[in-house]
């Protein structure tokens, strides 16, 4: 634990948070002179179940019930000698911790007092930050594609990142009071439905969310919450499912949007292409009741949502001249065919110069095919449009991709008795996506299968001690398959291509072009029968004693994650010709002669570029560890204390078949090379290379299956107070430590020396003569003239121990330096609830957070020193010289390389020169990067003052405000992902050596941003305020209309602007800055420039004709730029959205009615227009070419409710 941690244990610091998915009651029972009644009999019975709960007063009129289920109660307080006291309307939330007394009147124990009216529910017991959302909200609220998960941005503090549009939908997808987005926590009910981030590290993803029909409560806390949670960025969404009642209660629904209830994209619209075609349909039913009255309930929501949508795709494909070779067309627009087994190599002043002969009337001879690639051009479909003059736009196609799903929830309640309660649920989601090929080749399926379960005890031993006992799991599946129609051996492909041992899988491969021809086959390049299963359990018990004035609880919680992960790319390996295979030189090829189809059909691949991934199948195991103990003490009948204390480790992951290995960046290799000079090529002495023992090595795991030892440091107290200055007005402060997800808890992929791409060597002399053939994609190296057939080997693994990817790029995912992040909160503010059942809060939040993981730049430690980089320039680093590694890999005049390392000898560190950059790397045995995981230095600072309103329902009127004025800096963005969404790249880092240098406003800085959610019923019809004694026929008209409103304002987010063209080595070069580079012109203006309009307005201040900017320029080479990583003064554009929806009642008897309604999404069609071009140097620089939000879209819905 750090020294601040330390500190924090002298700062007040409370919780708003109890037993995870339930709510304290606590309070004193006393006569009118305020003489406290010891032994009252104190009952809460639930008004939905009729279950009830019951405790007695102990010597100082104190009562407390700790496991209350969010609902609304009824107390009723009985003592001899007074009047029986009930209060109803007693209505408890999520994690709320609350005081309310009792005050008795003296009579007969047969008269009752009654009241009514709500009683003052402040939580007046805990200062942490957040909000709850209740079930009006959750009903009424627009919510696109009724995703719960965007009532998180009603909390105050949380953002949208820079990469979302509106309310962006994806579970932890949000910033939230200074933490880096998918840092959060969601528990359903107590369980985890978030797992961590595979493949990313140090974030989280969303699994599972419910249907909005099945809950009863959403909650956030995201400012020093109770020392119960932990292992996670700092909040906590708290998900509690809808229990069944005493009576059968239900809901049937169906919502469908269609394009008529859509406007059009603001870009789409300019250029006249019309809305496509799709439909969504969402629909289910609920039924809920008791199973033994008073005793046992259910509850049961099933939902199933259709989507399907319709693209029409507009692409090229071989004319039937171009079948059989006959490319003449293409002479009219003067594009010449050359032949690529046809060159002459000249020997030029500044080199060698290879050119290839014409091929006479673009009409390529039949005994220059190549048999498969003829095979293959006849695959295509025929051409069904007319096309241009060369061809090009002759094929069109419908494609439809449907998307089902389906989810339920099953819950069951069961009182054993007052003491004794056990409760369980069980979710179930699937569905899957189709994604077709156009060509029927190749179409993908991805599927999803989610389970998620919860089981719950709850004991109440005696009225002071209860014992709560949870366990839970979730498994969520997400496979792709990939069907193969046309059998790649029957075109010709050989089998050590399209079914190598590697895999055993058989696809088509993925044949594409660079010049306007849609790829053929297997072009879903990245996810090919990929296999993705999380599994996750949870185990936690805690113990809650009430002693006195104290309301103690010890925890333990035990997480495990299994993670089964195999992404393999292209199994059957990515095919590449372009138009350079049949231009007319070899080295330095026209873009205006040759073409893709012309290369595939004489079988020519571009030079080295194909290629088939090895990686094999990963199976993960992690896991999480804590304990914790709170102490919430009532030191006065106005003040409370909390004050806890948590400890966490993490088990780093460790590999089923010890597939790890990660980097050691001052081990010995135990190997000396020799020295040599350093004589460039260019003529250039750059000194001697001095021969060394080669420092930097691969580890691989420990014979535990582990890289890293378990971070133990992990304390985190949490300490503060509450202060009921009244019964209307709370002070509280608070503050905490807490700890990050570890990025050693999970990771996808294995280790480097387990992945390879294997490339198919098409050309060993640089394309003056092919190698590789189609037909033989693996030939014998050895053998020069490249006849003879290899065989397809994949990666090494770690058979060559510490040398393990010497001649390469080291890419370790996994270091021994793994720690977790350090995460400080604090607050101070004021609740305070005023007149007609409104309430205000306003705190001071604020965070500071240390050891974040840097961006991946930092995996990179081979990098140049400044002195040496400026030094040399671009010219010196890439000049090539001598290579002393050489005899290493290669045999040399006959020698016997000193170590038989590459299975394949495709290192550039075979070839006698090698570029001076890569010897001068402080691990020269790397040429390219040597890394770990991310630097953990990254810091982070968030103050901001926080601002929430809530009307509880008056008057038909529920309204929900947050409002945040706030400052975030932070020096690296990015922790386990680069990029975050399409508003932008994340700044990464420039120089290496000077990490500090990166500090400015995080890109998720949100200066200011309010939130509004409005439910209003509109006080017109039979019973309300306007036509109260109204006939029922025309009540049927004019009753029963409820409007609902979703408001979000904020602030754009920062802007990077960074060189289009780098010239820093092992850096992010960005552009020299003297001033604010916004140019402040009007948006529209901007745009329409982009459009191609005749206005000369771009968004910073650059011409766009001549290249200038009076602030911007470009930085010297091999120095580092002084424009800050994200400009605080130049931002994006906001956001000004509004959901709005309008609903109708049909009553038919009391608690059943038909609700019809309509939802629309950005209600006035407001576009937020995507950052502009951000690469100085780039043709487009200031250009905006986007739209980050939606258009307006609606839905419309109907209820049926029982």
């Amino acid at each position: 634990m750090s020294l601040m941690a330390l500190v924090l244990l002298a700062v007040p610091a409370v919780v708003r948070g109890q037993g995870m998915d339930t709510a304290l009651l606590r309070g004193t029972v006393t006569e009118a002179s305020n003489a406290v009644i010891p032994g009252a009999t104190v009952t809460m019975t639930d008004d939905g179940t009729k279950v009830s709960q019951k405790t007695l007063t102990d010597a100082a009129g104190h009562y407390i019930f700790n496991a209350l289920k969010p609902a609304s109660y009824t107390a009723t307080v009985e003592a001899a000698g007074f009047k029986v006291l009930v209060q109803s309307n007693i209505v408890l939330r999520v994690g709320q911790q609350t005081d309310l007394d009792f005050r008795l009147q003296v009579g007969q124990h047969t008269e009752t007092v009654e009241v009514t009216s709500a009683p003052p529910l402040l939580s007046t017991v805990s200062a942490a930050l957040g909000s709850q959302v209740n079930r009006q909200y959750l009903i009424n609220l627009p919510l696109e594609d009724r995703n719960i998960a965007n009532l998180a941005y009603l909390t105050p503090g949380i953002t949208e990142v820079s990469g979302c549009g509106i309310n962006c939908t994806g579970g932890t997808n949000f910033a939230s009071n200074g933490q880096r987005y998918a840092t959060a926590e969601f528990r359903l009910d107590g369980s985890l439905v978030t797992t961590p981030e595979g493949g990313e590290g140090g974030s989280t993803s969303g699994r599972y969310m419910p249907s909005v029909e099945g809950l009863q409560e959403f909650t956030v806390q995201n400012n020093s919450f109770s020392a119960e949670y932990g292992n996670n960025g700092g909040t906590v969404v708290n998900i509690v499912t809808k229990s069944g009642t005493d009576r059968f209660h239900g809901s049937g629904w169906w919502f469908f949007r269609r394009p008529w209830l859509d406007a059009n994209d603001f870009f789409s619209n300019a250029s006249g292409t019309p809305i496509g075609a799709y439909a969504h349909d969402q629909y289910g039913g609920s039924i809920g009741g008791p199973i033994i009255k008073q005793k046992t309930f259910f509850f049961f929501d099933y939902e199933r949502t259709r989507d399907n949508a319709a693209h029409v795709i507009n692409t090229s494909v071989p004319t039937m001249p171009e079948r059989i070779g006959d490319f003449s067309q293409l002479l009219a627009s003067g594009r010449q065919l050359y032949n690529p087994y046809q060159v002459t190599c000249t020997t030029t002043p500044s080199g060698q110069d290879c050119e290839r002969a014409p091929i006479t009337g673009n009409l390529i001879d039949p005994t220059l095919w190549d048999p498969i690639g003829a095979k293959v051009l006849n695959l295509f479909p025929p051409p069904n449009q007319p096309g241009d003059a060369q061809g090009f736009g002759n094929f069109a196609a419908k494609l439809i991709y449907p998307s089902p799903y389906y989810q339920f929830d099953v819950r069951i309640d069961h009182n054993f008795s007052e003491k004794n309660r056990l409760n369980g649920r069980y979710s179930q989601g699937g569905g899957h996506s189709d994604n077709p090929d156009p060509y029927f080749l190749e179409p993908t399926t991805y599927k999803q299968s989610i389970h998620n379960a919860v089981l719950e005890h709850n004991w109440n031993a005696t009225p002071t001690l209860l014992w709560l006992n949870r366990i839970s799991a979730m498994r969520a599946n997400y496979p792709e398959t990939t069907q193969t129609p046309v059998d790649p051996l029957s075109v010709g492909f050989p089998a050590v291509l399209v079914q190598n041992s590697y895999y055993g899988e058989k696809h088509f491969p993925n044949v594409s072009f660079d010049d306007g021809y849609q790829a053929l086959g297997l072009t879903n390049g990245c996810c090919t029968d990929t296999i993705e299963a999380d599994t996750q359990w949870l185990i936690d018990s805690q113990l809650t004693w009430s002693k006195g004035q104290h309301n103690l609880k010890f925890g333990f919680e035990k997480r495990y994650f299994l993670n089964s992960f195999w992404q393999p790319d292209n199994t059957s390996g990515d095919l590449y010709f372009g138009p350079t295979g049949t231009a007319a030189s070899v080295f330095a090829p026209d873009s205006s002669q040759g073409n893709g189809l012309a290369s595939l059909l004489l079988g020519w691949q571009d030079v080295n570029s194909g290629g088939v991934t090895a990686r094999p199948r990963v199976a993960n195991k992690s896991g999480e560890t804590a304990s914790y103990v709170q102490d919430d003490w009532r030191v006065t009948p106005r003040l409370t204390l909390n004050l806890g204390v948590r400890y966490e480790w993490s088990t780093p992951y460790s590999e089923r078949f010890n597939r790890n290995m990660f980097s050691c960046f001052n081990c010995s290799s135990g190997v000396t090379v020799p020295g040599v000079e350093l004589i460039g090529q260019s003529g250039t002495d750059y000194g001697f290379w001095a021969g060394r023992e080669i420092i930097g090595t691969t580890q691989l795991a420990t014979p535990s299956r582990r890289h890293a030892n378990s971070d133990l440091n992990n304390v985190a107290p949490r300490l503060g107070f509450a202060y009921r200055l009244s019964n209307q007005t709370v002070l509280r402060g608070g503050a905490g430590v807490y700890y990050g997800l570890n990025f050693a808890t999970n990771w996808q992929y294995g280790a480097r020396a387990w992945n390879k791409y294997v490339s198919i060597p098409s050309s060993l002399n640089s394309g003056i003569t092919p190698c590789a053939t189609l037909e033989n994609p693996y030939p014998l190296l050895t053998d020069p003239t490249c006849k003879t057939p290899g065989t397809f080997i994949g990666p090494p693994g770690g058979k060559y121990g510490i040398l393990t990817n010497w001649g390469y790029d080291n890419d370790n995912h996994g270091s021994n330096t793994f720690r977790n992040a350090e995460i400080y909160q604090w607050n101070f503010g004021i609740e305070r609830q005023l007149p007609g059942q409104m309430m205000v809060d306003l705190n001071y939040s604020a965070s500071r957070s240390t050891h974040l993981p840097w961006n991946y730049s930092t995996e990179n430690r081979n990098f140049l020193d400044a002195k040496t980089r400026e030094a040399l320039g671009s010219a010196g680093l890439g000049d090539t010289v001598p290579n002393p590694f050489q005899p290493f890999f290669v045999s040399v005049n006959g020698s016997t390389p000193l170590f038989a390392y590459n299975d394949i000898p495709d290192s550039i560190y075979t070839q006698a020169f090698v570029p001076l950059s890569d010897l001068l790397h402080p691990f020269p045995q790397f040429p390219g990067s040597f890394s770990g995981f991310p630097l953990f230095v990254a810091t982070s600072s968030y103050h901001s003052l926080q601002a929430r309103f809530e009307m509880r329902p008056s008057h038909g009127l529920n309204i929900l405000a947050a409002y945040t004025f706030s400052k975030f800096l932070t020096d690296s963005d990015a922790g386990g992902n680069a990029w975050i969404g399409s508003l932008g790249f994340i700044g990464a880092t420039q120089d290496l050596t000077n990490l500090r240098a990166e500090k400015s406003v995080s890109a998720n800085d949100t200066p200011q941003r309010l939130v509004v959610a409005l439910v209003y019923e509109l006080p017109v019809g039979r019973g309300k305020a306007f036509g109260r004694g109204m006939n029922r026929v025309v009540d049927g008209f004019v009753g029963g209309w409820r409007l609902n409103n979703f408001t979000t304002l904020q602030s754009g987010q920062p802007i990077t602007i960074y060189e289009a063209n780098s010239l820093l080595a092992d850096g992010h070069q960005r552009p020299d800055v003297t001033g604010n580079p916004c140019s402040g012109a009007n948006i529209l203006d901007v745009v329409s420039t982009s459009l191609g309009g005749s206005q000369n307005a771009d968004y910073f201040k650059y011409d766009l004709n001549t290249g200038n900017s009076p602030v911007l320029s470009h930085a010297a080479d091999q120095y580092p730029g002084s424009a800050p990583r994200y400009f605080s003064n130049c931002r994006s554009r906001g956001i000004k959205n509004t959901d709005f929806g309008i609903s109708k009642r049909f009553t038919i008897r009391e608690e059943m009615y038909i609700e019809a309604r309509g939802d629309f999404f950005n209600f006035f069609n407001t576009p937020r227009f995507a950052p502009p071009t951000e690469a100085f140097g780039d043709p487009t620089f200031g250009e905006i070419f986007g739209q980050a939000n939606n258009p307006r879209h609606g839905q419309i819905g109907i209820r049926f409710v029982f």
